[in-house]
C-alpha cells in the first residue's frame, strides 16, 4: 500500500480518537462548529510532520538512530504542538489533554498494526 494511503488511514484513525478527546475537553462555552474545528485542527497540523518530515529528519540528523527514536521524537512533538495549539484557544490542561489524547491515539493505533495486522 503507498505510503500516502497509508498516511491518509492513519489521519482518519487519529482524529476518530483525538477530536472527539479534544471536542470534549474545550467545552461548551465555544459553539460546537468552532469546538470541532479547533479539535480536527490540532491533528491536522502535527499529521503530516510527523509521518513525513520528522521520521526524514531524524535520520539526517542521527543516521543510526532507530524507527523508535523517530517515534519518540515525532510523538513528543505533536504533544507539544497540539498542546500549544489548544493553549492558543485557551484550553485548560492542554498539555495533559494533548498527552492524553495522543497517548489514546498512538497506543490504539499500535495496538491495530500489531493485533490486527493493520
Amino acid at each position: 500500500m503507498p505510503l500516502f494511503v497509508r498516511w491518509a488511514i492513519a489521519l482518519a484513525f487519529t482524529q476518530m480518537v483525538e477530536a472527539p478527546i479534544y471536542a470534549t475537553a474545550i467545552g461548551g462555552a465555544r459553539p460546537t462548529r468552532e469546538r470541532w474545528a479547533i479539535a480536527l485542527a490540532a491533528s491536522f497540523i502535527t499529521h503530516p510532520l510527523v509521518w513525513f518530515v520528522i521520521p526524514e529528519l531524524v535520520s539526517t540528523l542521527a543516521p543510526g538512530a532507530s524507527h523508535w527514536s523517530a517515534i519518540a521524537v515525532a510523538e513528543t512533538f505533536a504533544v507539544t504542538a497540539e498542546a500549544l495549539w489548544l493553549a492558543l484557544f485557551g484550553v485548560r490542561y492542554a498539555l495533559p489533554l494533548a498527552l492524553l489524547a495522543n497517548g489514546a491515539s498512538f497506543t490504539l493505533g499500535l495496538f491495530a498494526y500489531v493485533f490486527l495486522a493493520w
